[in-house]
Order: C-alpha cells, then structure tokens, then sequence
C-alpha cells in the first residue's frame, strides 16, 4: 500500500468522524511518494483505495501467500507467493553477549564515536561451526526469489533472480561473524539496513517482523525496530509483486522521542565479485571523496595515495582487481537515479534505483583484490569468495554525514534492486528498466533491460538529431534487448539518445548526455578539521561547529565547549543556549537544561512574544514536565503548537498531561488539533485510540488502531491498543509474535502506557512480558500507582532475585522507575542501575556518585566493577581503582563458584594492574592461573602476548600464537601481527647472537610469514623495517652483502608514517646504504610529529583518530604520551642525542607504554649510528 493511499483512507474516516477540513498535503517527505512513473496503468493503480489483508499465522508451506489472480489482467496470470520459514544455515557460534554494561567514552567506529552502551558486546567465539535454524521470510514470484532473515537485524539475506539465474545479491552460505559492527559481531552478504549509524547497532540482534499481502498481488515483509541507542523507530518493508522482476524496499523513519536526533541510512549491498567486477556509477561522477570528505580525487582515474591506498600513476578504480587494499569511496552528488556493478565475466550485474534527490549517497567498498583483503573473505565465507559492497545512502552522502529527525517526524523513501543482464556499459536505470550502450571503431552497441513484461514496445536510438533506428521490439525481464549498428562519422558518445517506451507511449527508460556533475561548478575540497573554540570568530560559527560535532558523533571532540564559548562571549545566545539545553537533557539532567532554555526563549522574546520557531517553547516544557512542574509545562506545549513545526509534538505532549489527569475530553481536544497536522504519526494514533476506547468510541478506536497498524504494521502500542478493545485473542497472538521474548521491546511497549498513566493496561500487557527485572519493576511502579500493597512486594520481591547480567536501562521512563523502586532492599541494585544509566548517557559525575552508593549499600560486584573502571578513566585514581576492581574480581568468583569465569572480569583486574605499573611478569602470573579463561576469551589471550614479548619470553610468545585462532577486529589488523614480528625478531637475535645465522634466519622468515590460524593478509602498507633490517644484518654476518643490500632496500622501502620501530628502522637501513641525509630527515619527521602530539595531548587527529578498545586505555592523553615518548627515544636514538632518548625511554615507562622494541633498540648499542 502506498503511504499517500493509506493517509487519503485515513482523512476520509477521519472527517465521518469529526468534520474538521483535511489539511492540503504540500510536504512530500510527510507521506508516501507514488511512484513517479509516466505510465497510465500504473497511474490509475495508484488511484485505487488499497485494502491489506493481513496473515500473521500463516502455515510455513509452499503455497502461503500465493496470488492466482495475478496484477497483470489480460497477460498470463502471474504467482506471487511470501511464507515464514526455518532456514538451516551453517554457523559459527558465539558466545552470549557481554553480561556486563560496557563504556566506550573516544572509540573510533566507522569514523563516530563508537559508545555501545545500552547494547551488549558480543565479541567472544567459539570455534565451532554448527547447523542452525533462522527464522526466515520467503518471497518469490516468476522472476525473482528473495529471503529476509529477522533474526540478523532484518536483511535480505538471498537476492536471485530466476530468469538470468543469477544471485544479484551475494549469498553467504555461511554465517560467519566477524568483529566489525557497533556491538561486535558482523556478517557479510545480503543487503544490511544501516541505521542510525555504521554499522548497524543491531545487526547481529533480532527484529520485529509481520508479513503482509497487497490486494494488487504484492507481498511484503514488513521488519522494524525501535533502535536502542536513541529511541528512534524504523520500518522497513520488502516487497515484490507478480509481476515485477525487482524487489523494493520501503522504509520509515520515525522519532517518538523529545528530543531532535540524527541519523544516517544505508543500504549496504554485496556483490560476488571477481577480476571481471566493475563497479557502475552515474555516468556524471568526476570527483569522487573517502570517510568525512577528508580526501578528493578525480574519478574513474585515481593517481597516487588515495582511501589509504595506493594507486601509483593512475588506476581505472571501477575494476575490483585495481584495487589492492581496503578502500570506501563516496560520490558528492549526482543527477541519476541508479548505481550497480557487472560482471563481465557472467555478464550479469545488480542495480540499486532511487531518487537521487533523497537517495544523495552512491559508495563502494572493498577488501582489496591482494593478501589482506583475501583474508578478510576467508573471515567472513568458507567458499562464497570474495564481495563488494554497493551502498546507498538516504538523506546521507558520506560516512560520517548524518541527517535530522525531529520530534514525532517521520522521513520515508523506497529503494529497489534488481538484476541486469547483458548490459556492460550501463547509461542509465530506473525501476522499469535499463538502457546502455558502447560506441567503438563507428559502431555502437545498445543494451536494454526491462523489469516487467513490455509486448509491442518501441525503441529509438538518435545520434545528433537523427534517427538511426525506430523499430517495434518486445522485451521480458531476464533477456536483453541488444542492438548493433553503425553510426555516421563523427558521432561522439554524448551525441547519442536512447529511447523506449511501451506500447501506451508512456516511457520505460531512455538516456541523454549529462555533462558531468562539476563540469559548471567549483572542484570539490576536502573538508578541513574543527578549529579550536578560541580560533573560532563569531557565536554564530560556534554554535555551527558544536552542531557538526554533535551530529557527526565525533569520537574525541564534544560540542559544549563550543557552545559554553558562544555563551560566554554572549550570554544571551539562544542557538548556544538551546544547544546546551538539549545536551544536558539528553544527560538526564533537566534541571540544568531548564537555565539554559530560560535563557533561548528570553532572547527570542526581546522584541516579540511570538517566536517564529515553537522548539525553544517545545524544549522548555519537555525540562519543565521532566521536574515536575506539569501546569508550566503544558503552557510551554501549548505555546510550542503555535507554529506548525512543533504543533502536532507539542499538542502530544499536552494531550500526554491531560490522561494522565484524566482529563479525557482535554486530551482529544489537543489530539483533534494535532492529527491534521501529523496524520500518520503512530504516537498520536495511538493516543487517539486509546482516547476514544476509554470514551466508550469503540468504533472509532478501532478505525484509527486498524488504519493507523495498516501504515505501521508494527506499532507496538496500536497493536495492544486493538487486542485491548477487543480482548480477542488472535490480536494478542498477533501482539506476542511481534515482541516475542525481547525484554527491551516489552519495556518500550509499557513506557507508552507509563507515559499517560494507563496503570491497568499496563500491568495487563506486562503479563506477557518476559519476568525480567527491569519489566518487574515497571510492574512494581504500576501497582504502586494503583495502591496494590501486596502485588507491589511481590514484584519488587521477585525483581530482588533477578539477575543483573545484561540488565542495561538508559530511557528517562528507566529513570522514573529505578528511584521510585528504590525501597525493600532494592537500593543497590536500582542506584547500580542508575548509575550505568547515567554513566552511558555521559553524565560521568552522577554515575559514579550512585556507584559508590550501590557498592557501600550491596556490596554489588557489578557497581565495585563499574567504579573501578570509572575511577581510572575519569579521575586517573588508580590506588582506587585497584581496590574496587580486586573486590569485584572476589565477588564475582564467590557469586559465579563452580560456574565458567567471567573473563571480563579479568581482563579489567589486568588492565587495572597494569595502569598501576604492575611488572610484566606479575601479569602473566595472574593469567596463569585462569589458562581457560585466557584461552577462551582471544582479548585475554593476546594480552598474553603481549606480555611475554614485554617480560622476555619470545619462545612462549611463539608457542602461544600457534595454540589458538586469532581474529582481527577491523581497524585492528597488524596488532597480532605485530607482536609475531617482535617474538620472532627477538628470536632471531638471540640465536644471532650464539652464532646460529641459519637459526636466526629461518626465525626473520617466520616473522615475515602469515599462519593461517592469525587469519590477517599482509597489507600494502606493512611495518616490517625492523625484520627486513635484522634479516640484512644476518646476511652480513653470511657474507651475502648483496642479498643484504636487498633487505636493506626494502627495509628503506617500508616507511609507515606511525611514528614508531618501524620508521626507525626505516632509517637505519636508509644509513646502510649511504642514504644519511634522507635518514636524518626522517628522524626530524619523526621528532617533530611526537612533539606536536605533546603539544596537543587532549586531541587526536581530526579525521581517524583511534585510541585502544581496551579497559583502562581510553584516555586520549594516555593514549598520546605511550606514542610519543618511544616516538621521541626512536628519533632522539637515530640522531645520536642519547642522553635525551635515555630521558624519553623512562616517560615511556612512565606512561605505560610498551617497551619491548626500546630495550632491543638500546641493547644494540651504537650498532644504528655507526
């Protein structure tokens, strides 16, 4: 159904309900656009009123959902068939998530800030590889056959099309999860819906999901979420219909939260690609840019360093097998609708279509085509092989570019894929077809595709006003239309048009030249860093560049020193004034907020009581309503609903304070008012149904419920809403199958009912509700409501024995019931659990405060370990540190007796000890007495490593790396490989050292070798001066001194830019061949980068700053003296100023850092000099 139908319905029941005039529907993006396509049939489709039959228990045989009848009247009847099935797909397990909240405060992820909390990590494996059952979601007619898999964050997992028989989506069969998504566990293939940042949060979590049918035939499968990071909601849904050879997917965005958030979409296609694969952009790209536009380059031909890859004099990057390591690429705009990719070896390929207005963003990636990327595949596929990803983005251009969502908008878009064939040279696509064409030697070859049946159609091709064929053709999906001929002298590409249109006139697709996209326009520069706030001129561009750092999420940056800077210079700034206002809500901390919004609407009413904007209005009554002060609160709503931006928010938030008064003619009053304004906002027809149920209105509740559910079909709350007018237990059934098990989808649901006092609806929908402690205590509040003494102890009673392991609150309706519910011996866990609210939502202070009240009231192992950790990153309190983290360790072993270890646990004592400046060999006794737990967790493990290169023991280094599967996070790789590199050089200097040159050779070989079981490639870029040095050194000692010279070229050859051994040894082998002065250059460059990182400790680089993932490691201060100071002892070394080195080798300790390589470095004496 199309939106715009679903809100015609809406209006026409809506107005036998209450005469009120139905809006004039100006804004576009507020409703479903129809397909714009020019066709007559397809026009009077549009026109219909369509009517959904729903089937949410269907039996999972072949013949669910099958359509005899057919779209297409007058054709030959076409199948369109959808059912729910268990899939069997070999998987490698994990471990369950995480029990513990984890806070990431500077994580680089994706280029944004990558905080998981409330999410759990799950970045454990198990080493083993079962047959498991998904629930799936099939859909297939003639053409196409597509399967989605709610289970994995709602993907389309398969994408094939019959007619070509050809996977346009690339199918893993194998679920193999590696560590690249937010919350940890990833997996390639399909097509990944990310939102509200990269990669998806939830994309190894289940979604909710119903299937639908069309009466056009469509079937759809509708999977949505409410994301746990902000609140937001999405829809998605996934249709085909009988007879189409595409498959569409349209979404919804939709924020029911108080506050305006951001978010970027992409749809991240995969490709099966090959030395044959080549990308298909816009024929109007000429520019193209890499993650946060920091970088541009002409396209197709990139020259040099570019995406952190090297493409020397020139390299047509469209070819998968010209790229040699990983790289993103990103388009800045275009006047197509389409991207794709061929392969010209089965010469087939995939298009995605879209409205390039809303769907701005057009990138490819790519593992690389060498050894690093081949390893990637292994990663992810036992024998699918390699992939592209072909992503989308909507109302997004970059990584990291996000989009706006204000309170109670929604944004909606559809996407469609579908396959080519025989169409190497795409011009141009959209949903009803695609043309291209080549022009060799006078000759031109045309191809096109069409994705429905097109009998009797006609196709033009006109070179320069000519035409050089008019002709009849029929066309089907699957098979290309393909026509040679040739073409007067003279003609160039751009002087070719293409035509086709069906037999109606109407036009299918057809192709013109464009000149390129920047031909009339200045180039496109990279974008330049955030200056400091006290570089910045005016409030104006503080308030602008908080707002970038805000929405971008930048990962070491934060907005309020920004706009504290624009208050400062002008107190009465309300840009800067409602910013902080917003931050500090967002912190949990109204009364704060409450100052800073007095002070935007003070300024906005010098001259004018009017405001043209009602969000300062809005903001206020949101602070005002969150301190209790309801009466101002309202005003505050009521005002916001002057202007049209805030009317419908506004008005729900009024009509919120009136129910939970019970004022039910008040509330409907404001309802009234907002639903012409916001016809389709779930809350608001949630609301009304509820309204009207309560009026006795049943008829119209259930209008509302029902049409409302026929836009949404997986609104929690309209769902509870129709089996509580009803009582029927089919609608409960169809209620239970949404939420399923998913503790935080019950809370969401019982939030809604909390947030207008519906204490009875509450407790009779928290019955079905997974009993987990937090749904107790929402139970507990509810009965507290309702004056039932008795049923309140018996949920707090049963909430007392729950466990805490993955218990992660973060809403502000968390907040209201963790304080109410803190009596009955449930003060530690509630002030724990506050506490890690509080904590992930940045406001540090408060959370530690409740911490310290949990870990004196229950001695709760949970809040000893959280302040442990919180004392050392935020205070640098390590004696503190120690002690809580001991007592957590303690407890948890005394609680957990007889169970398996939490290694988390561990792995924070070690990092705890380790900050305290614990000696290596200490470390390794503490993990030597847990080796299950270090051979089961692989963070633990290559901590292991690393401690034993520090300590001295390479041989056990050696023997660790060959007992156990490592495996790289991305953006991790080369941390294992640098630890193999130091055991091995470390061994071969030892048996050089004995006169063992063969010895010590074959250890320099094994340093320069990749074993399978580290699963990483050799990248482009490699840190191995030092092998290549020592290995040279060996030569030397063999009496090869050409062999040696070889090394040492290569040696030289290996500068990295990192600052680190690397590039020390660089120099040594630069000295070895004469090269001095290019040596002493480097060591200059050297010095001078670790100086301006002292220079700047608080920050990291603007674009692509990274700090550990570790405990105990996210200081960016911490993080920039351990890398400067060995920086500054390597560089001071190679320019013979030892007694300075000697002084940075003991800050080095000092700091932290690891000074495995600075001992080997000084061990050698005057060796690097001479």
């Amino acid at each position: 159904m199309r939106r715009q139908e679903t809100g015609i319905m809406l209006w026409a029941e809506w107005q036998r309900i209450m005469p009120i005039p139905p809006p004039v529907w100006k804004n576009p993006a507020s409703g479903w656009i129809p397909e714009r396509a020019r066709r007559g049939e397809r026009k009077k489709e549009r026109d219909k009123t369509a009517k959904i039959r729903r089937d949410t228990d269907r039996k999972d045989d072949g013949s669910a959902g099958m359509d005899t009848g057919g779209a297409a009247r007058g054709r030959r009847r076409r199948s369109c068939m959808i059912s729910r099935e268990k899939l069997v797909i070999p998987t490698y397990e994990m471990e369950e998530a995480e029990k513990s909240p984890i806070f990431y405060d500077v994580r680089n992820h994706q280029g944004t800030r990558g905080n998981v909390y409330p999410i759990p990590m799950r970045d454990v494996f198990l080493e083993k590889k079962i047959d498991r059952e998904y629930d799936s979601v099939r859909l297939e007619n003639d053409y196409v056959r597509i399967v989605v898999l709610p289970e994995l964050g709602g993907r389309i997992y398969e994408g094939y099309d019959k007619r070509a028989d050809y996977h346009f989506v690339y199918k893993n069969h194998v679920i193999k999860p590696a560590l690249i998504g937010l919350a940890g566990a990833w997996v390639s293939g399909g097509i990944e819906f990310n939102w509200p940042q990269h990669h998806r949060p939830t994309t190894y979590m289940p979604v909710d999901c119903r299937i639908e049918r069309g009466e056009d035939g469509s079937e759809t499968a509708w999977m949505g979420e409410y994301e746990p990071l902000f609140g937001m909601k999405c829809l998605i849904g996934v249709t085909i219909w009988p007879d189409r050879a595409y498959v569409t997917v349209r979404t919804r965005l939709y924020n029911p939260t108080n506050a305006t958030q951001t978010f970027h979409w992409w749809a991240n296609l995969a490709v099966a690609a090959n030395e044959s694969y080549q990308l298909k952009f816009p024929p109007d790209i000429d520019y193209i840019t890499y993650h946060n536009k920091d970088a541009v380059s002409e396209f197709p031909v990139v020259k040099g360093e570019f995406a952190r890859a090297e493409f020397g004099d020139g390299q047509d990057i469209t070819w998968f097998r010209n790229i040699p390591s990983p790289a993103s690429f990103f388009i800045f705009n275009s006047n197509y609708n389409f991207m794709g990719g061929y392969d010209h070896g089965q010469q087939c390929g995939t298009v995605h279509v879209a409205d390039h207005h809303v769907s701005v963003g057009k990138k490819f990636f790519t593992w690389g085509s060498r050894a690093f990327g081949d390893a990637w595949h292994k990663n992810l596929t036992d024998e699918d092989g390699a992939y592209l990803e072909i992503m989308t983005g909507c109302y997004t251009d970059n990584q990291t570019d996000f989009a706006f969502l204000a309170p109670d908008e929604t944004k909606v878009f559809e996407q469609t894929w579908y396959a080519l064939t025989d169409m190497p040279d795409l011009k141009n696509a959209e949903k009803e077809g695609a043309v291209g064409f080549s022009l060799q030697d006078g000759e031109l070859r045309a191809s096109l595709n069409v994705t429905s049946e097109q009998p009797g159609a006609r196709l033009w091709i006109v070179a320069k006003g000519k035409v050089l064929l008019e002709e009849t053709v029929s066309l089907t999906p699957g098979t290309a239309c393909v026509r040679t001929l040739a073409v007067p002298e003279g003609v160039e590409e751009k002087d070719i048009s293409i035509q086709l249109t069906d037999r109606e006139g109407e036009t299918i697709i057809g192709y013109t030249w464009r000149p390129p996209f920047f031909a009339d326009r200045e180039k496109p520069e990279p974008r330049r860093p955030a200056r400091k706030p006290e570089e910045i001129e005016s409030p104006e561009e503080l308030y602008l560049e908080g707002l970038h750092l805000e929405k971008y999420r930048h990962v070491t940056l934060r907005a309020e020193p920004y706009y504290l800077e624009g208050l400062r210079r002008d107190p009465g700034d309300s840009r800067c004034a409602n910013a902080m206002g917003m931050l500090r809500m967002k912190q949990g901390r109204p009364r704060e907020a409450l100052s800073f919004f007095r002070t935007a609407v003070q300024r906005h009413l010098l001259r004018d009581p009017n405001p043209r904007d009602g969000e300062l209005y809005f903001n206020l009554g949101w602070a005002l309503e969150e301190i209790g002060d309801e009466e101002e609160a309202v005003r505050c709503y009521r005002k916001a609903a002057w202007n049209s931006g805030f009317k419908a928010a506004g008005l729900r938030q009024a009509a919120k304070a009136a129910l939970r008064k019970g004022k039910w003619k008040e509330a409907l009053s404001c309802l009234e008012e907002a639903f012409p304004n916001n016809a389709e906002s779930p809350q608001i027809s949630f609301l009304l149904s509820f309204v009207f149920r309560r009026l006795g209105r049943r008829e119209n509740a259930e209008l509302i419920s029902s049409r409302m559910l026929s836009v949404d079909p997986l609104a929690y709350s309209l769902l509870a809403e129709s089996w509580l007018l009803t009582g029927e237990e089919e609608r409960l059934r169809s209620l239970c199958a949404v939420l399923g098990e998913r503790e935080a989808a019950w809370r969401t649901l019982l939030s809604e009912y909390a947030e207008i006092g519906a204490w009875e609806d509450l407790l009779k929908l928290a019955a079905f509700a997974p009993p987990e402690l937090l749904i107790l205590l929402y139970q507990a509040y509810a009965a507290q409501k309702l004056d039932r003494e008795q049923d309140t102890r018996e949920f707090l009673r049963c909430a007392q024995a729950s466990s805490l392991d993955r218990v992660f609150p973060y809403t502000d309706w968390d907040v209201r019931v963790l304080r109410c519910c803190r009596a009955g011996g449930l003060e530690a866990r509630c002030d724990y659990l506050l506490g890690c609210l509080f904590y992930g939502r940045d406001s540090r202070e408060e959370g530690i405060r409740l911490w310290q009240q949990a870990a004196e009231e229950g001695d709760l192992h949970q809040a000893h370990r959280c302040l442990a950790l919180a004392l050392m990153d935020e205070y640098g309190d390590l004696t503190g540190a120690r002690c809580e983290m001991e007592r957590a360790f303690r407890l948890e072993q005394a609680e957990n007796a007889g169970k398996p270890q939490d290694g988390r646990y561990l792995l924070e004592l070690l990092a705890v000890r380790k900050r305290c400046g614990e000696e290596p060999e200490k470390l390794l006794a503490l993990l030597e007495q847990y080796p299950e737990t270090v051979n089961r967790r692989e963070d633990l493990a290559h901590q292991r490593l690393v401690l034993c290169n520090e300590a001295g023991h390479p041989e056990k280094t050696a023997e660790y790396l060959a007992a156990r599967s490592f495996h790289p996070y991305e953006g991790g790789e080369g941390i294992l490989i640098r630890a193999h590199m130091l055991a091995y050089v470390q061994l071969g200097r030892r048996a050089a050292a004995q006169g063992k040159l063969a010895e010590a050779v074959s250890c320099y070989e094994t340093a320069l070798t990749y074993p399978e079981n580290y699963h990483e490639g050799r990248s482009e870029f490699p840190r191995e001066a030092a092998v290549c040095y020592y290995m040279a050194r060996a030569m030397e000692a063999m009496g090869e001194n050409e062999k040696a010279r070889e090394w040492d070229e290569r040696a030289a050859a290996c500068r990295t830019g990192l600052l680190d051994e690397s590039d020390f040894y660089t120099g040594c082998a630069l000295r070895r061949l004469g090269r001095n002065r290019e040596a002493a250059l480097l060591y200059r460059e050297m010095l001078e980068g670790a100086r301006k990182i002292l220079r700047e400790e608080d920050r990291l680089p603007y674009f692509g700053g990274f700090v550990s993932n570790l405990p105990g490691e996210h200081s960016v201060r911490i993080a920039n003296h351990r890398k400067a100071h060995p920086a500054l002892f390597y560089a001071l070394t190679g320019l013979s100023r030892t007694d300075e080195a000697q002084r940075e080798k003991e800050l080095a300790k000092q700091w932290g850092a690891e000074i495995a390589w600075i001992s080997i470095v000084e061990a050698e004496g005057k060796e690097f000099l001479s």
